[in-house]
């Protein structure tokens, strides 16, 4: 038999424990209904238990006082069901059907107490109401909860299957048996088992759960928010990035044109003026567009082997003339070997670069301004680098420090300069998603030093190749211009027009089709925001009809100029973009950038041979042993999974077959796998050519010779 003393112990103390539970999660959740009025269900059980302790230890203890408590625990059962049905926010009918069945049951079982002395009709009464209980809050369960909150369903719906057993079998077992025979029966007792201890437990732990599920299902919601919040905004940033930049299009092209035609020297202040003013807005815009929109950007990093001081330099030249005009001394210190080579995110660096440089030449009034890279740590396959943008301007507070990578903050130096005080702050961010952080040191009267440290894989040799650059540009092209406005139309024509291009004109790109179909260009400037298609839908059409400009580059012609959207156009073969507004040093280089080629393939005197010693001998003077080994190692250990993933692609995605190819061929080319190499750009031009029907079993084979030839030389060099 249960000891009902020991019972009644043990329910107080788990009855005080649900109450602070249920008092904590209250305290956690106070936003969501129902979690308030679930505080007061174990105070009513506490208060109803303390009655039937007292009774059972004070036989005298009235009828009243056993009324009462047994009222309290129907209104511990209305308590939770309310409780329930507002956290649900479920109100229907059945919900009054169990507080009607409980107010007769409380009514029915104080009749009982006074005017009849029979323990099995009470209960009877109250094992009714507990039956009854379950199987309301079960049918709440199942038809609202189940779905949206599973877990705690689970525990909720447990509990009722138990509660719904125990107290049908209780009264029907005790039903027939004297009132002093039910007394000493464990299945009397069970019933304070379940009111203080089976209950409490499973009650506590199914809020918390209700709450914590609730909580989860309101952050999913939020999140899928914000990412049509972030998907709205990004399509009203790109809109607004075009519609913006169109009209001060307008205002630069039109300003530059007057001002290279007229001779009156106050006119061309004027101009001046109102070039400065535009390319101020300019800016302003691009810093704004830019905060906006690098949270927007995949956090994958859109990795690529660069030569890293020709890169850098071409950074620089973006910012030297700034300098020259402030009469500062510009430099640019490279403590690495010339021809280093790593894997990076050109585009993120090249935006984190370009703006620390834009801040310290804004910020420096004389003196100098230097942007250094150094080697700090190295391994066979990574090299950690420090890159420093050190300026002689007034300096920074050392409290404003910690302030100057938060949006729009600026110090009283900032103030005076102008500006929005984003540039760090994209700078700080950018950093972030590349894995470092912006670390500044500043003295006044002294100047700032801005660096960041990058840990980057080193690049294939693909690309260490001499590159040659040309100071003139060209003249004399035959172009395509596809524009639909007229204002772009005018500029655009006027500016090519100065340098001696012939250009032709499309307004839309069906009548750019037909051109294609009639002309051959040198270069073809496409608008991606046509009437009758996107850019990219006139790419995709050209692939589909017969026209004389297979081989011709183009150039996105566009204000739309995200990284996502970049990347798009590249994927698509756009060559370069020419961004809006237009300016002409930059219109003249992607015109003179377009027209360069890599030098083909048959001019390159190749030894028709698996393997040429001679090529690691070429490198020698270029990299040290170890570093020489672990790019064959990293080449030979990655080639056969190339190949493979090139089989995977031909039919799925040639383009980045095509892509995988071309790398491929180039390093082998580059480390001496001559045939492997060749046979690798035979396949990429048959690619090119839409012959998807590839076979890469004689590249596999080539290679596996290749490779046998090569660890057949490092042996005999052992």
């Amino acid at each position: 038999m249960f000891d009902l003393k020991t019972l009644f112990y043990t329910s107080f103390c788990i009855t005080s424990v649900m109450c602070l539970l249920n008092f904590l999660t209250w305290r956690a959740n106070k936003n969501i209904p129902g979690t308030l009025l679930y505080v007061f269900y174990p105070i009513l059980v506490l208060a109803a238990l303390t009655g039937f302790f007292t009774h059972s230890q004070h036989g005298h203890f009235n009828q009243i006082g056993l009324a009462i408590g047994y009222n309290l625990l129907f209104a511990a059962s209305v308590v939770q069901a309310l409780a329930l049905y507002r956290f649900f926010e479920f109100n229907q009918f059945s919900l009054r059907i169990f507080l009607y069945l409980t107010v007769l049951l409380s009514l029915l079982i104080s009749w009982s107490l006074f005017f009849s002395e029979s323990l099995p009709l009470r209960i009877l009464i109250y094992d009714l109401q507990r039956v009854f209980e379950g199987l309301f809050l079960s049918y709440l369960f199942i038809q609202v909860a189940l779905k949206r909150y599973p877990n705690a369903s689970i525990i909720y719906l447990l509990h009722f299957s138990l509660l719904i057993t125990v107290f049908t079998i209780r009264s029907l077992w005790l039903r027939d048996l004297e009132s002093s025979a039910i007394i000493k029966n464990n299945w009397f007792s069970i019933a304070i088992l379940f009111i203080g201890i089976v209950t409490p437990m499973f009650y506590a732990t199914g809020i918390a759960v209700l709450c914590n599920e609730r909580r989860s299902e309101h952050l999913k919601k939020l999140t899928e928010k914000a990412q049509k919040d972030a998907e709205l905004r990004g399509l009203f940033l790109s809109t607004m990035s075009h519609e913006i930049r169109t009209p001060l299009n307008g205002i630069l092209g039109s300003a530059q044109l007057i001002m290279h035609q007229t001779r009156d020297s106050q006119n061309k202040r004027y101009c001046e003026a109102i070039i400065n003013s535009a390319e101020s807005l300019n800016v302003l815009v691009d810093n704004v567009l830019n905060f906006a929109t690098v949270d927007q950007s995949s956090d994958t990093l859109n990795e690529e082997d660069v030569e890293l001081k020709p890169y850098l330099e071409s950074i620089c030249l973006l910012s030297n003339p700034v300098a020259e005009q402030k009469r500062i001394e510009f430099k640019f210190n490279f403590n690495l070997p010339e021809k280093s080579c790593y894997y990076c995110d050109q585009q993120r660096l090249r935006q984190v670069l370009h703006n620390l440089l834009n801040n310290a030449i804004k910020f420096t009034d004389k003196g100098e301004v230097s942007i250094e890279v150094e080697l700090i740590r190295s391994t066979a396959l990574e090299h950690t680098l420090k890159f420093s943008v050190h300026d002689s301007g007034p300096g920074i507070e050392e409290e404003e420090i910690e302030y100057l990578t938060e949006p729009y903050f600026q110090n009283s130096t900032g103030k005076s300069k102008g500006g929005t005080g984003l540039g760090l702050a994209i700078t700080s961010r950018i950093l972030a998603k590349l894995g470092s952080q912006l670390e500044i040191k500043s003295e006044l009267g002294k100047g700032s030093i801005f660096s960041f440290t990058l840990t980057l894989g080193l690049g294939e040799l693909s690309l260490v190749e001499q590159r040659h650059h040309s100071s003139h540009y060209l003249t004399g092209l035959s172009i395509l211009l596809v524009e639909d406005l007229p204002l772009n139309q005018k500029i655009a024509i006027e500016l090519m027009a100065t340098d001696e291009h012939k250009v032709k004109l499309a307004n839309d790109g069906q009548s750019a089709i037909e051109l294609m179909q009639r002309y051959q260009f040198d270069v073809i400037l496409l608008d991606m925001n046509l009437p009758d298609f996107t850019g990219q839908e006139v790419i995709k059409r050209l692939k589909l009809v017969e026209h004389k400009n297979q081989r011709t580059p183009i150039l996105a012609f566009t204000a739309s100029v995200s990284a996502d959207e970049i990347e798009e156009y590249l994927k698509l073969g756009i060559k370069n973009v020419v961004a809006k507004p237009i300016k002409q040093a930059k219109l003249r280089k992607a015109l003179a950038d377009s027209q360069k080629a890599p030098v083909p393939l048959h001019t390159l005197n190749l030894n028709a041979i698996l393997y040429d010693t001679s090529a690691a001998q070429a490198l020698e003077s270029t990299f040290d042993d170890n570093e020489l080994s672990a790019i064959y190692n990293e080449f030979v250990l990655s080639a056969r999974s190339k190949l493979n993933r090139c089989e995977e692609l031909i039919e799925a995605d040639p383009e980045q077959c095509i892509k995988i190819l071309h790398r491929q061929a180039s390093t082998a080319l580059q480390l001496g796998f001559n045939l492997y190499g060749m046979e690798l750009k035979k396949l990429e031009r048959r690619l090119l050519d839409n012959k998807l029907s590839i076979n890469l079993e004689h590249a596999i084979e080539l290679w596996q010779q290749s490779l046998a030839q090569y660890l057949k030389h490092v042996r005999s060099t052992l």
